[in-house]
């Protein structure tokens, strides 16, 4: 049985209307979505039923999901939907949202994007054997590194694959963005969060106020009949 979040689905559709302009009450369920994404065998959810989870607020259950990290962003959603949700940008919203909240994420992808950012961000480029050593050091399993150890040779043969890697110029530049950004964002979530605590709890001490009231005036008609 589905529980339906109100409060919860209110928030991340005002959210995702204001960031990305696509309000996700528009999907009707077609399916076009799910049919023509190119990455659904992947996935434990398709595109259209993380529409409806997010509708109905299961918005934890999407931001944790594999489908949510491991879309290609080809865009092809976003074309074929018939009442013009950008789908695809709401879901590389997810993504920067479960990043910033440090979501526990499924397929080591906290980790590549760790090792991804982190050395775009020290050298202005990307130094693909650098990037991959951080990333299979940062799964601590071996056998990842060496089931990809054949594509080496090949890389290494046609240029590919750089064993030194050189910092560009700007990357000074690129470090300061990178940071920037992803402090910006988490600075957000966690303003967003604080103000949601605050209006729950004014929402529950209202809501204690309005409950005292009827006991106190029927305490004061008591206290008025015995007297």
């Amino acid at each position: 049985m589905i529980r339906y979040n109100a409060e919860e689905a209110a928030f991340y559709r005002e959210k995702l209307v204001k960031r990305v302009r696509a309000d996700i009450r528009d999907c009707y369920q077609c399916g076009n979505c799910s049919a023509g994404c190119p990455a659904a065998f992947a996935f434990d959810y398709t595109p259209n039923q993380m529409m409806r989870m997010l509708q109905v607020g299961l918005v934890d259950r999407v931001l944790e999901s594999r489908a949510l990290q491991l879309c290609l962003q080809c865009l092809t959603c976003s074309a074929r939907c018939p009442r013009n949700i950008d789908i695809a940008g709401i879901i590389e919203d997810l993504k920067t949202i479960a990043v910033a909240q440090e979501r526990d994420v499924p397929e080591h992808v906290k980790t590549f994007n760790n090792a991804f950012l982190s050395t775009v961000a020290q050298f202005g480029r990307l130094p693909e054997f650098s990037m991959m050593v951080l990333f299979y050091v940062g799964t601590m399993n071996p056998k990842m590194a060496l089931r990809d150890m054949g594509l080496i040779p090949p890389m290494v043969t046609k240029g590919k694959l750089k064993f030194v890697p050189k910092r560009a110029k700007g990357a000074d530049e690129v470090s300061r963005i990178y940071k920037k950004a992803l402090e910006q964002a988490k600075a957000r979530e966690k303003a967003e969060l604080a103000a949601r605590r605050a209006a729950a709890a004014r929402a529950s001490a209202a809501g204690s106020h309005s409950a005292a009231q009827p006991a106190a005036v029927a305490a004061a008609a008591g206290s008025e009949v015995t007297s």
